[in-house]
């Protein structure tokens, strides 16, 4: 039987990984990690995961393996390392052309520093036991309205079995309009399945959860805005965004795998250690030709919610502009008529909490027809890369280069 070890080095200078070497080999094997002109060696054990760190004077070295598994596991484990949340994979991000005359500003990109954070150890014993693991932080992005209910959403959760942190104190942080200094929102507990939180904006609690009610003095007026939730044990953290949206909004919605990224399956490649997927040619820059237009991005995909981060990440580096992101909230993520069931529940929330149905609706396969179809999204607004078949009056396109230039639409008042 053939067995594969992943081995995932990331080398982290100054809050960016600039050198990234993956090693497969025999779990019998001696894997020897690469950093620069320096080399270190460590041999498997008995236990499913394990972690070794060294420092140089400017380089922290983090190396995980992963013991013999089926494929599936062996793939959602693997990502958990390669896709931590919101970890930068590369030094540089191309920066966007120019806007268009007369484009809309670009939504913020709510990329100021956080707060410092300073750990003060964990409340439990184990809590330090659960906090070995790489973090899979991640916060709920959120559209809503000027006076309906605004939470902050969050999942503080450790390692490959997306081990929950429980009873534990949370800082929380609001970075109001996406400018200005940060607010402090005060220390709050994550949930534990003894006690869960009552499910809020369809979010049941499965413990490690943090339910922030913004609207109970804290409420948010039209704009874009970032909460950050850094744990105090070890001050690793999340982030998560808020849209309220103003009267007369228009939104676009787009699904990510195959849609945006170069193929339905790219993502599997990155998540056993190869490099990002590609994005689309002219993908980017009709999405951008949409936020010009002042219409809001919503990427929705039914991947599992521990990749929100590197999601995120990939979005900016392909250069997409900044938008509300939703995941399923499962650890496995959704395919076929789950993933379209998804796909229709959130944009049902969107319509309930701002009575917004999308303007526009970007896709690849039939269960986004059926989607964007019952959710009343006009068909000449739908557009579906390289799909056949009934579309149910949609738009097929073979190149988003073309469509750039018809969906740039300038506005006499663009939205705050």
């Amino acid at each position: 039987m053939v067995v594969v070890v992943v081995v995932v080095v990331n080398v982290v200078v100054n809050g960016s990984i600039v050198n990234v070497n993956v090693t497969r080999r025999s779990p019998l094997s001696t894997p020897t990690i690469h950093v620069g002109r320096r080399t270190t060696t460590f041999t498997t054990t008995t236990t499913t995961t394990f972690t070794t760190t060294f420092t140089t004077t400017t380089n922290a070295v983090y190396v995980d393996m992963l013991r013999p598994a089926p494929l599936a596991p062996l793939v959602l484990a693997a990502a958990s390392f390669v896709a931590c949340a919101g970890a930068p994979r590369h030094a540089d991000t191309p920066a966007p052309p120019r806007p268009r005359a007369g484009a809309c500003p670009a939504r913020p990109a709510c990329d100021a520093p956080p707060p410092a954070a300073l750990p003060r150890g964990f409340r439990h014993t184990r809590s330090r036991l659960v906090a070995a693991g790489w973090p899979r932080h991640r916060g709920r992005d959120l559209f809503a309205r000027a006076d309906g209910p605004q939470w902050a959403i969050a999942k503080l959760a450790y390692g490959p079995q997306d081990d929950d942190l429980e009873d534990e104190d949370v800082e929380a942080y609001l970075l109001r309009g996406c400018s200005g200094a940060w607010e402090r929102l005060g220390t709050f507990r994550t949930s534990d399945d003894d006690q869960p939180h009552p499910t809020t904006e369809g979010i049941p609690d499965t413990g490690g959860r943090v339910y922030i009610d913004l609207a109970a003095g804290r409420r948010l007026e039209v704009g874009r805005h970032r909460v950050h939730l850094a744990v105090a044990g070890d001050a690793t953290s999340a982030d998560l965004f808020i849209e309220i949206l103003p009267s007369g909004a228009q939104v676009a919605v787009t699904d990510v795998d195959g849609t945006l990224t170069s193929s339905e399956a790219a993502v599997v490649g990155e998540l056993v250690g190869g490099g990002p997927p590609a994005a689309h040619p002219g993908a980017a820059e009709a999405m951008r030709a949409l936020a010009e237009s002042g219409i809001y991005l919503f990427y929705v995909t039914a991947r599992p919610e521990w990749l929100v981060g590197s999601t995120r990440v990939w979005l900016r580096e392909q250069g997409f502009p900044p938008g509300i992101l939703r995941t399923t909230i499962g650890v496995t993520g959704a395919f076929g008529g789950a993933a379209a069931e998804f796909k229709t529940i959130e944009l049902g929330w969107l319509k309930a909490r701002t009575g917004i149905v999308p303007s526009f609706g970007f896709g690849n396969m039939p269960s986004d027809v059926a989607t964007y179809t019952a959710a009343g999204i006009p068909a000449s607004r739908c557009f579906y890369y390289k799909l056949g078949g009934d579309l149910r009056g949609g738009v097929p396109h073979e190149d988003y280069r073309g469509l750039a230039p018809a969906l740039f639409s300038p506005q006499a008042a663009c939205a705050p």
